[in-house]
């Protein structure tokens, strides 16, 4: 229970982060004067924790299972200082002004955020028993929307008033400080409380051709979909260079994983026909549940004239029925199965 503890105070940290910074975004876009850039904060971090999410389940298979959480953890809080940093100290070379630094940093946040999330689920899977996984994999849904209550909320009140609070720092700093000592926290649970989780068989080579492939595959795919389309139209040059792109890696990625000894991802499990349409339906419903919680901010301040603290408390709701459901959906399936039933009435 203690090593629990440690991965979801870890995975908050990571949770917390794609919404804390969502009623931040118009101050910071203000104060880096980088609004036609504003979606690509939470782009940079979502590109790099999507591709990395895959490799850091592998790596798990081959490392032990705490080596991999305290090194994303490392990362995801050298990644926090850094966007903290951004801007500070003017515009830099190769990093450019302080709206490309926050992207960039983001995205170096993001590097460590793929493992805070992959190694949630494949620690559980470790600790206990698939007639308790629900349970606890409850905790998981709870902890994830626990962070989107208290996300928005508390990036609106640093936002509005943490400017001060530590002399010379703007409050939309703290947004990205704050992760800091809950890091540390993490870090002291996993450190003394959680076992090496040695994986069983022999160690395998990393496929870092397939890595390579995918992440190549990935990311002209993201940065396609995200391009200002007024600018970029779907037929235009770039648009269409980066899909090419992408679906040639993709189907690259594809023939080596089939013949691979050790795939990265193991494409015959898509021939579960309940692994199939259960991925199918995160992603619409991830896509879906994102898009809400990036976007209402910024609309309640920018359109509705809002601060951000009160755009943060609209989404409380929302968030207070992911936690609420997340826990009883757990415990129910645990109890009473019907995997299915518990997933359609949560659709509906």
């Amino acid at each position: 229970m203690m090593t629990l503890a440690g991965v979801l105070l870890a995975l908050f940290l990571g949770s917390l982060d794609q919404t804390i910074v969502a009623t931040a975004l118009p101050r910071i876009v203000a104060d880096l004067h980088g609004f036609d850039r504003l979606t690509w904060v939470a782009t940079a971090y979502l590109v790099a924790s999507t591709t990395l999410v895959p490799v850091y389940g592998k790596l798990a298979d081959m490392y032990s299972r705490r080596a991999i959480e305290v090194t994303a953890i490392l990362v995801f809080l050298f990644g926090s200082a850094l966007c903290g940093l951004a801007g500070e100290f003017g515009t830099l070379p190769v990093l450019g002004d302080g709206m490309s630094q926050l992207i960039i940093f983001r995205a170096v946040q993001g590097l460590g955020g793929a493992g805070l999330f992959a190694m949630a689920f494949i620690v559980i899977a470790d600790l206990f028993p698939p007639a308790e996984r629900g349970r606890y994999q409850g905790f998981v849904g709870a902890t994830f929307g626990t962070s989107s209550v208290l996300g928005p909320f508390l990036g609106g009140l640093l936002t509005d008033h943490g400017t001060g609070l530590i002399p010379g720092i703007a409050g939309w700093r703290l947004v990205f400080y704050v992760n800091l000592p809950l890091g540390l926290l993490a870090l002291w649970f996993i450190l003394s409380r959680m076992p090496k989780l040695k994986p069983r068989g022999p160690r395998q080579v990393l496929d870092y051709v397939a890595a390579l492939l995918l992440m190549a595959g990935l990311v002209p795919l993201i940065l396609a979909l995200q391009l200002n389309k007024t600018q970029y139209g779907w037929l235009s040059g770039p648009t269409l260079g980066l899909l090419a792109t992408a679906a040639a890696s993709l189907t690259l990625f594809v023939i080596r994983s089939l013949r691979s000894p050790n795939p990265i991802l193991d494409l015959t499990l898509f021939r579960n026909r309940v692994f199939r349409p259960a991925i199918l339906a995160v992603f619409l419903l991830g896509g879906s549940f994102l898009s809400i919680v990036i976007f209402e901010p910024v609309f309640m301040i920018n359109v509705l004239g809002t601060t951000a603290t009160r755009a943060g408390v609209s989404l409380i709701p929302l968030s207070m029925g992911v936690v609420m459901g997340s826990m009883l959906a757990g415990r129910m399936v645990s109890r009473y199965g019907h995997y299915k039933r518990w997933m359609l009435g949560g659709g509906l």
